[in-house]
């Protein structure tokens, strides 16, 4: 009796295991597409998956710039106060440019000790005043005229002057639109040199590569006197170039 339900047991366990590798044969999952976030996809099905990605390109309609007051004097105070009058003139001028106050903002302010070594020793000689403010102009054709006029104001630094766009989410919604005209054409080539059949789409996943926004940036630095910068009447020159927006999109088709 014993050995009859040993054996039984025995045949019970390998037709288990028999079953188990038959579903690791006929029903193993096969992964769809590798992305970051979102898990991966499985199907028990012929598929193919194709990414498609594009671009568009576009004239930048906004620059930022920075632009700032640097004043170095013996008394901190004085220094601060100096600035302070300075920063306010370039403020009143790009006003009358017609750049509205929610589009100047203050980046950077710092007052600092300025040190000169004698005789290897540390010497005070005074205080470094610095004061930079972040430009929003939207209207790109007048980048070069707001950096002569707030030279002309005093501001002896400027830097990284960045463009871009608004409306940044329209391009990328365009972008992505060619993405996928891109994807599909590639699996019709694929299916037809394949001799295979596109059924319907198992799953769409947007690229996971962000747009690139402020492709061109140009670093336009100049340190000179207030009083140098007032005495010059010229335009700085400022070539805005174009700004590459791309998408990237990948289709998983159901084929036979």
């Amino acid at each position: 009796m014993n050995n009859k339900f040993l054996i039984a047991v025995i045949i019970v366990l390998v037709v288990a295991c028999l079953g188990v590798s038959a579903g690791g044969i006929f029903l193993k999952d096969t992964p769809v597409v590798n992305v970051t976030n979102p898990e991966n996809v499985y199907v028990k099905e012929n598929i193919l998956t194709v990414s498609g990605t594009d671009k568009v390109t576009l004239k930048p309609d906004v620059a930022y710039i920075n632009v700032g007051v640097e004043t170095i004097l013996k008394d901190a105070k004085a220094a601060q106060q100096e600035n302070a009058k300075t920063m306010e003139k370039i403020i009143n001028k790009l006003k009358a440019m017609g750049i509205e106050e929610k589009d100047i903002q203050t980046s950077n302010y710092q007052v600092f000790p300025q040190y000169n070594y004698v005789n290897n020793k540390s010497v005070l000689e005074g205080y470094r005043v610095t004061n930079t403010v972040r430009v929003t102009v939207r209207d790109v054709e007048k980048v070069g005229e707001v950096l002569s006029n707030v030279h002309e104001e005093g501001a002896n630094y400027s830097y990284g002057i960045y463009f871009g766009l608004e409306d940044q989410e329209a391009a990328y919604k365009e972008a992505l639109k060619k993405a996928v005209d891109q994807a599909k054409g590639r699996a019709e080539v694929i299916a037809q040199q394949a001799g295979v059949k596109l059924k319907d789409i198992a799953a769409i996943y947007e690229g996971s590569a962000p747009p690139e926004l402020y492709r061109y940036q140009r670093d336009y630095v100049e340190r000179e006197s207030a009083q140098k910068a007032a005495d010059a009447a010229w335009t700085v020159p400022i070539s805005e170039g174009e700004i590459e927006v791309s998408a990237t999109v990948t289709l998983v088709y159901r084929i036979e």
